[in-house]
């Protein structure tokens, strides 16, 4: 592991000594814009952000607008180490967070949604109509928490009703056919109760990425409808209760990745059940959707060509909220408690090309071949010798992937902490957690008839080649406090515990075909005489190993294996800290905290080894925060992280088939430097500065097999020990970074107001972001490398007089630079030993303008 960069240690240093000095020389200037002070709550208890002894950043809903920030891939553009892949929809923080999306695997990062735990990210992305403000939190933070947050928690706080009728509305228009409304009213119903009625309606019609094929253009497009009702009430002398119900339907069309490499054209491609598509272009006769027979996105990354479009739905998507506060003289009692409901599926192609059907061709004539469905000579020969009772099988390639995940979650926290103007303040809360999570994963060939039809087994109306069902229950349970203790009027230590039981039990399923792929039924041996065969029970682990609850059981009528899965973790965690703040515009900090996340399970694929360890994570950061004058603002901190367990899905060959494990990697460090900055250096000016440096390295973890380099070969592997019995060779992982652990990143706002007297004002405002190189899985290779790349914003805002009126007008990604938040490879046989890549994209130029009412 590097040490941190020099240059990154000298920046936050030239930073300091420069605003020191500017700070001397506009003391006594009365033309310069005052610091706007945020107030967060991400210690429970509000504060100014520039008091919280916590690495956190914080969006309110001016800073949004003046940023164009829409998205959670928005705010870590200018999040120091958040990091975002909208394409797997997994959030990292200082590279911790969660590797697979897999049921039975816990998030990494928490989202709360107005304090609220939620297993989602949908809220984040929520626009600023509904939402005051987002703070994102660096680092462990358990014991103030109810859900557990190993790598950091991401804070959405909702927009109340109001104390007097007010009413609200937006529309707005941009490119690709793009165009919203929102509109909400709020006010009170009587003098102890207000109500809060809102929604939206978004239609993108054209998507990000075009089909070369003919389909629909895919990525960004979308139809989405949002309601949401509120309630906060006074129905005693000290006691509020606010509730909360919002529903979501969106019908999606969201690619967001696309095959960056040459298609692979050999007849059964590494880990293929069934025919390769590609190869299908090799062949006289064949059928296709469109008329591209290499792959576009080679050329051009925003092209693509297949015949089955991207099609998603979120359906049935409920939530409900409430936070009851009984406030006594010395203390507030108060519950948090939401529970959310939701139905998502998905289906898409799966193999990158547009082919419909070819013509599989036979092998020479071989008297002596084996076939077991000709009996003994191959289908050539028998064409030859005999007649026709055989011939080729025409293959209808296309491969689908379809996803289906029901899920349903309650949350529930219950805390007393001390409202007291005293030296002490502590909090002490108890949580719990349910989920019942069902995922279906479909791996389809269902336009190949005899998919539907396997030999000797039962139906499959379902096309799947490879069937993949879980269902899990967990139960969370934790009790945690904090305190913190003012020993003198500048120095306070912060101490606190977590205990914390995890429960996850649920089943398994799983089903596995194949077409062609056994030897003596082969479709250059057979024919159109080839089977599909049941492979299920020769995929299956009936190894006893931990987690695994019950043996595996077939049922007959489905042909899909079952097992049961159970297990429990628990931890102990907590954070020692101190703080110093020698005067009120600066303040120095100091502190450990112990991480935790639980174990899981690779539900799904009924393997060999199903269960994975719990995660810990010991944390070390020192900070500061620095306001010189009402000028400029330094926030600087330094972690350096101790990481335990970290679970890594990896795929291996068990029984021939390509499946996705977990291991835990046993040892792992990382370190990192973070600065943020505003500086006010006039009325009308201000700029805002974000960088961060992250390194890390697994210390121990051996001997793991690269699906993509089963052989050791690619530069940066490292061999160790002998070729298993599928023919891999182990290698050791020791000195490769973390995933999603982004080097280095910047992001850089300058904006500038224009007072336009009788007219209002109008405030121009320019974003640069910037970031690294970076790896996206625990072997750092280039196909799981994505490279650095940048982004340029232009924002406009021009808001009348009284602010009743306002029009927002942005173009986003200005030079239509190709971003990447993602990337993955698979193996090749053509060319032999290669590989592919495929990448994880971000949107190309957006831009569009919007028109607020305030009434």
């Amino acid at each position: 592991m590097k040490r941190p960069s020099l240059w990154a240690a000298a920046s936050a240093l030239a930073i300091v000594a420069a605003g020191q000095a500017i700070a001397q020389e506009d003391t006594e200037s009365t033309e310069v814009k005052r610091l706007e002070q945020v107030t967060v709550t991400a210690v429970k208890r509000e504060q100014s952000l520039n008091d919280v002894p916590v690495s956190v950043t914080a969006f309110t809903e001016e800073t949004r607008q003046e940023l164009a920030l829409d998205s959670l891939a928005d705010f870590a553009r200018f999040t120091p180490s958040l990091a975002f892949s909208s394409g797997d929809d997994r959030v990292f923080i200082r590279g911790v967070g969660r590797q697979t999306n897999t049921n039975g695997s816990d998030p990494g990062v928490a989202t709360y949604a107005d304090g609220i735990y939620d297993s989602s990210t949908g809220a984040v992305g929520k626009s600023d109509f509904f939402v005051e403000r987002v703070e994102v939190l660096r680092g462990p933070q358990g014991t103030l928490y109810g859900r557990n947050s190993i790598g950091g928690a991401i804070n959405v706080i909702s927009k109340r009703p109001t104390d007097t009728f007010t009413a609200e509305a937006r529309a707005g228009i941009a490119n690709y056919q793009t165009y919203e409304v929102e509109a909400a009213v709020s006010g009170p119903i009587t003098d102890k109760v207000r109500a809060k009625l809102g929604g939206s309606f978004r239609n993108q019609e054209d998507g990000y990425f075009k089909n070369v094929a003919g389909g629909p253009s895919e990525g960004g497009a979308n139809e989405t409808t949002y309601a949401e009702f509120q309630l906060d009430m006074d129905p005693a002398e000290g006691f509020n209760l606010w509730l909360k119900a919002d529903y979501l339907d969106a019908s999606l069309r969201n690619r967001s990745t696309n095959l960056a490499s040459p298609y692979d054209t050999f007849p059964f491609p590494p880990g293929y059940l069934t025919p390769g598509n590609a190869f299908g272009y090799l062949i006289p006769g064949f059928t296709q959707a469109g008329s591209a027979t290499t792959n576009p996105g080679v050329d051009d990354i925003r092209k693509f060509n297949v015949n089955t479009p991207t099609q998603s739905n979120i359906d049935g998507n409920y939530g409900f909220a409430a936070i009851a506060t009984w406030s006594l003289p010395t203390v507030d009692i108060k519950y948090l408690g939401g529970y959310r409901t939701f139905d998502y599926n998905s289906n898409r192609d799966d193999d990158s090309t547009d082919v419909i059907s070819y013509t599989y061709p036979l092998d020479p004539a071989n008297i002596a071949a084996g076939e077991l469905f000709t009996g003994g000579p191959n289908c050539a020969w028998l064409l030859e010798n005999v007649g026709p009772v055989c011939g080729p099988a025409t293959i209808f390639p296309s491969r689908t992937f379809g996803y289906v995940e029901d899920r349903a979650y309650s949350s529930h926290e219950l805390t007393v902490q001390s409202t007291t103007d005293s030296d002490l303040w502590w909090i002490l809360g108890a949580y719990a957690y349910y989920e019942d999570a069902h995922q279906e994963s479909h791996f389809g060939n269902a336009a190949q008839p005899q998919m539907l039809a396997p030999f000797g087994a039962a139906p499959n109306p379902s096309g799947d080649f490879v069937t993949a069902i879980s269902d899990l229950n967990t139960k969370s349970y934790a009790v945690f406090g904090q305190a913190d203790y003012a020993v003198t009027d500048t120095i306070t230590l912060t101490g606190g515990l977590r205990y914390s039981q995890d429960e996850k039990y649920g089943s398994e399923q799983l089903r596995v075909l194949g077409y062609g792929i056994i030897p003596g039924i082969s479709l250059g041996g057979s024919g159109a005489l080839a089977p599909v065969i049941d492979l299920t029970a020769a995929t299956v682990s009936y190894t006893d190993a931990p987690g695994v609850a019950s043996t595996v059981e077939i049922d007959p009528d489905t042909g899909l294996a079952r097992r049961r899965l159970a297990a429990d973790w628990s931890a102990l965690s907590g954070v020692a800290g101190i703080q110093w703040q020698p005067d009120a515009s600066t303040n120095y900090y100091a502190r450990y905290s112990r991480g935790y996340k639980s174990g899981g399970f690779n539900a799904g694929g009924i393997s060999q080894f199903p269960l994975t360890d719990k995660e810990t994570l010991d944390a070390y950061e020192v900070g500061m925060k620095k306001a010189f004058g009402d000028q400029l603002q330094l926030n600087a901190s330094y972690f350096y992280y101790a990481y335990d367990g970290l679970q890594a899905p990896l795929d291996v060959v068990e029984n021939g088939v390509r499946l996705t494990r977990f291991f835990n990697i046993e040892d792992s460090r990382a370190q990192g430097v973070e600065l943020e900055a505003m500086w006010t250096p006039t009325e009308q000016l201000r700029i805002m500065a974000s960088y961060a440096y992250n390194d890390s390295e697994i210390r121990s973890a051996c001997c793991f097999i690269d699906v993509v380099d089963p052989l050791g070969l690619q530069p940066g592997a490292q061999p160790v020990g002998t070729i298993d019995a599928n023919g891999n060779q182990p290698q050791d992982l020791k000195g490769q970074m973390l995933p999603r652990t982004i080097p280095n990143k910047l992001g850089l706002n300058v904006s500038y107001d224009i007072p336009l007297g009788a007219s209002g004002d109008l405030t121009v405002s320019g974003n640069y972001s910037w970031q690294d190189a970076t790896y996206h899985g625990v072997f750092n290779r280039p196909y799981s490398e994505t490279e650095a790349f940048d982004q340029v914003d232009f924002v406009g805002v021009w808001t009348s007089p009284e602010d009743r009126y306002r029009v927002v007008g942005y173009v986003k990604n200005v030079f239509d630079e190709q971003g990447y938040d993602g990337a993955t490879g698979t193996l090749t046989a053509v060319p032999p030993g290669g590989y592919a890549t495929t990448l994880y994209l971000t949107p190309p130029r957006t831009y569009g303008v919007q028109l607020q009412v305030r009434f």
